[in-house]
C-alpha cells in the first residue's frame, strides 16, 4: 500500500514540473511576442468603429505600397539567384574534391554568416564608396575621371547581399550534394548520357530540395533585409522593412506600419514553411547518402583549372570586405597614413557626442544584451524541448508555434513593443532590448535544441535513477552531460545573433542602452569612417571569436 501512495505523487510532481518548464517560456513569449502581434492585427483591422477592412484594403492597394512591395520582391529574387549561381560551383568543389586548406576554407567562408549586417554595409562602403579603396585605385592609378557609382544603387544592394548570404547555398547544397548515390549517375552514364545531361536530369533533381531550401532562406533574409537597405540603398530603395519603420519614425502612422508589418510577416510565414518543408526533404536524402572516396583536385586538369580560377576571384571577396576595415582602423583618413589615433579617439571619448555615451559602456550594453538572450533563451530551449518531448500529439504544432518568432522580422517586433507598451515604464527600460533579442534569438536556440534532446538515449538516465538518484539529480548528472555541445554551440550562436541585432535595438533603444551595432550606424551616418572602422574592428574580433568557437563544435551540432 505504501508502493501505491508514493508512485502516483511522484508521477504528480512530475506532471507539475513539465507544466512549469512549459508554461514559464510560454509566458514570456505570450507577453513580448504573442500579445505585441495581436496588437498589430488590432491596429490594421480595428478603429474606432469596429473590425473592418478598409483602412488595410486601401493600404494593399496603394500605389506606394505595391511599387515597394514589387520593389523587395525583385530585390530579393535578384539576391537569392545570384548568390545560388555564385555558391553552386563552390559546392561543388567542396563535395567532389579533397585538397590542402579545404576544410578551412568551408569554415571561413562562413565568416560573412556570422557578421553582423552593419559591419558588412562598412566594409563594403570602404571598398566600393565613391572615395572607397576600389575608386581610389581606380583614379590614381588607372586614371579615370570620374568615381564609379557602384553603392547607393540597386545593384549595390544586391552585391551585399551576394556576399552576405553566400555561405548558405555553399553549405546547405554541399552537404546535400556530399555523397549523393552514385549509382544514378552511374547508370546515366551506361546509357550514354553526357556529363550535362547526368547534371540536369539526374543530379539536379536529387539536389533540388537542398537547393529550393537554401534559394528560401536565402530570399527571406533579403526580404527582411533592413540595415543594409538602410545604409547602402538610400532613401529612394525602400523595401517593406524600411517602410515599416519610415511609417512609424517619420509619419507616426501605426495603422500603415500594422498593414504593411501584417503583409510582410504574411510573406514571410509562407517562405518559413517552404524553407522548413523542402529543408526536412533534403536531411532525409542525407540521411540515405553513400560512402565514397574522394577525387584529388589535380587529377583532372580541367577540373584544377576550374577550381583554381573560382577559388582565386570568389573567396578573396569574402574576405575583403574585413580586411579593408581592420586596414582602415589603423589609417588617417586624411593622410591615408598609417596611425592609432582612431582607436585613441574611439576610447578616449572624443565622440561621446555621437554615441551619447562612452564606449566602454556601449560594448558593456551589447555584452549585457547578448548574456541576457543566450541565458534566457537556452533556458527556456530546454525547458520547452523536455515539456514537448512527453506529448504524443500536438508535438509538431507547438514546436511550429514557438518557432512563429523567426518567421517575423525585428523591426516588425520592436513596432509591435512601441504598440504595446509605449504607455509604460517598460518602454524606456533595458527590459524592452533584453527582450527583444531573446525572442528573436529563441528559435535557434530551439532548433538546436530540441533535436539533441529528442535524441538524447534514455538508457543512461534509467541507469542513474536505478541507483538511487532523483530525476533532479539525474538531470545534472547525465542529461547536461549529454546536452553540453548543443547547449554550447546554441549559446554561442544566439549571443552571435544578439551581439549583431540592429533593426529591433534601432528602434527601441534610448541613448543609455546604445549598442555597438548602433553606435556604427550613426559613426557611419556621420561619415567618421575612422572611428567607424575602429568601432568596426572591435565588434570584429568579437565576431571572430565568436566564429572560432562555432566552428570548433561545427562538426558535432549544425547551426545552419
Amino acid at each position: 500500500m505504501k508502493f501505491k501512495f508514493i508512485a502516483p505523487s511522484f508521477r504528480g510532481k512530475k506532471n507539475v514540473w513539465l507544466i512549469v518548464s512549459f508554461l514559464l517560456p510560454l509566458s514570456f513569449l505570450f507577453v513580448f511576442f504573442f500579445y505585441p502581434l495581436i496588437n498589430i492585427i488590432r491596429f490594421a483591422f480595428f478603429g474606432s468603429n469596429g473590425f473592418s477592412l478598409k483602412s488595410f484594403l486601401a493600404v494593399l492597394s496603394d500605389s506606394y505600397t505595391l511599387r515597394v512591395l514589387a520593389f523587395t520582391f525583385k530585390e530579393s529574387f535578384l539576391s537569392a539567384a545570384i548568390t545560388l549561381l555564385i555558391a553552386l560551383p563552390g559546392a561543388y568543389i567542396i563535395s567532389h574534391f579533397r585538397f590542402k586548406g579545404r576544410d578551412t576554407l568551408v569554415s571561413l567562408a562562413t565568416i560573412p554568416f556570422i557578421l553582423p549586417s552593419v559591419l558588412v554595409a562598412l566594409g563594403f562602403i570602404i571598398l566600393f564608396g565613391r572615395s572607397g579603396m576600389v575608386n581610389t585605385f581606380l583614379i590614381k592609378i588607372l586614371h579615370f575621371h570620374h568615381p564609379v557609382n557602384l553603392l547607393y544603387s540597386f545593384w549595390g544592394i544586391i552585391l551585399v547581399h551576394v556576399f552576405y548570404n553566400f555561405p548558405i547555398p555553399l553549405r546547405i547544397i554541399g552537404a546535400s550534394w556530399d555523397g549523393l548515390p552514385k549509382k544514378y549517375s552511374f547508370a546515366a552514364q551506361s546509357l550514354g548520357a553526357s556529363n550535362l545531361e547526368v547534371f540536369f536530369k539526374v543530379t539536379l533533381p536529387l539536389l533540388l530540395p537542398s537547393v529550393i531550401s537554401s534559394f528560401t532562406l536565402v530570399f527571406m533574409f533579403c526580404f527582411l533585409s533592413f540595415v543594409i537597405i538602410l545604409v547602402i540603398g538610400g532613401a529612394k530603395f525602400a523595401t517593406l522593412e524600411v517602410s515599416i519603420y519610415t511609417y512609424y519614425n517619420m509619419f507616426f502612422d501605426f495603422k500603415t506600419g500594422s498593414a504593411l508589418a501584417l503583409i510582410q510577416a504574411a510573406f514571410t510565414l509562407l517562405f518559413v514553411y517552404v524553407y522548413m518543408k523542402t529543408g526536412s526533404f533534403a536531411e532525409k536524402s542525407e540521411e540515405k547518402r553513400e560512402i565514397y572516396e574522394y577525387k584529388s583536385l589535380f587529377e583532372n586538369r580541367k577540373s584544377f583549372i576550374f577550381s583554381t580560377i573560382y577559388l582565386i576571384f570568389v573567396f578573396p571577396v569574402i574576405f575583403l570586405p574585413l580586411i579593408v576595415i581592420f586596414a582602415s582602423s589603423f589609417t588617417n583618413p586624411v593622410t591615408s597614413e598609417f596611425t592609432l589615433n582612431n582607436f585613441i579617439d574611439l576610447f578616449s571619448g572624443k565622440f561621446t557626442y555621437i554615441t551619447s555615451i562612452g564606449i566602454y559602456r556601449v560594448i558593456l550594453n551589447s555584452i549585457f544584451f547578448a548574456l541576457f538572450a543566450t541565458a534566457l533563451s537556452t533556458i527556456f530551449a530546454v525547458m520547452i524541448s523536455y515539456s514537448v518531448k512527453k506529448l504524443s500529439k500536438l508535438k509538431d504544432f507547438l514546436v511550429a508555434l514557438l518557432m512563429l518568432p523567426i518567421a517575423i522580422s525585428p523591426v516588425t517586433i520592436a513596432f509591435s513593443y512601441i504598440l504595446t507598451f509605449r504607455n509604460t515604464p517598460v518602454i524606456n527600460s533595458w527590459l524592452i532590448i533584453a527582450s527583444a533579442h531573446t525572442v528573436i534569438a529563441f528559435p535557434f536556440a530551439l532548433k538546436t535544441l530540441y533535436p539533441s534532446v529528442e535524441r538524447m538515449p534514455r538508457s543512461l538516465v534509467y541507469a542513474a535513477q536505478s541507483l538511487g538518484m532523483n530525476r533532479l539529480k539525474t538531470f545534472f548528472a547525465v542529461d547536461l552531460n549529454l546536452l553540453r555541445l548543443p547547449i554550447i554551440v546554441s549559446s554561442i550562436f544566439v549571443f552571435a545573433i544578439s551581439l549583431g541585432e540592429f533593426g529591433a535595438t534601432f528602434m527601441l533603444y534610448k541613448n543609455k542602452y546604445i549598442t555597438m551595432p548602433v553606435a556604427l550606424y550613426r559613426f557611419i551616418s556621420g561619415r567618421h569612417f575612422g572611428i567607424a572602422s575602429a568601432m568596426g574592428a572591435v565588434l570584429s574580433l568579437m565576431a571572430l571569436l565568436i566564429f572560432f568557437l562555432i566552428d570548433k563544435f561545427r562538426k558535432e551540432v549544425s547551426v545552419i
